[in-house]
């Protein structure tokens, strides 16, 4: 009757998203327009809520670093049905 195929086409979409800003990088320029420091952002897949509770439950995690990087995610909530795309069933394609 009805069957599901799984061609992993979410997981595609999302590693692609996160292909488009894996390589986001910070210059600092001084005062003469000469790059001085280039930092790289990291980018993580999930939400920040569960980063930032994970670091309110484990009091380890929040030792002093040497150097605070800026940090992104992103994450996937979810997937919405487009009617105005729908094409009409009386509607046909004719390939050639």
């Amino acid at each position: 009757m009805f069957e599901y195929f799984y061609h992993e086409i979410l997981r595609r979409t999302i590693i692609a998203f996160g292909s488009l800003f894996n390589e986001i990088t910070i210059k600092r320029k001084n005062d003469s327009d000469n790059v001085f420091s280039v930092v790289k952002v990291p980018l993580a897949y999930g939400p920040t809520q569960k980063f930032l509770a994970r670091l309110e439950q484990s009091p380890d995690l929040n030792k002093p670093v040497q150097i605070t990087l800026p940090r992104m995610s992103f994450e996937f909530i979810g997937l919405n049905y487009d009617p105005t795309r729908k094409v009409s069933q009386t509607q046909s394609f004719l390939v050639h």
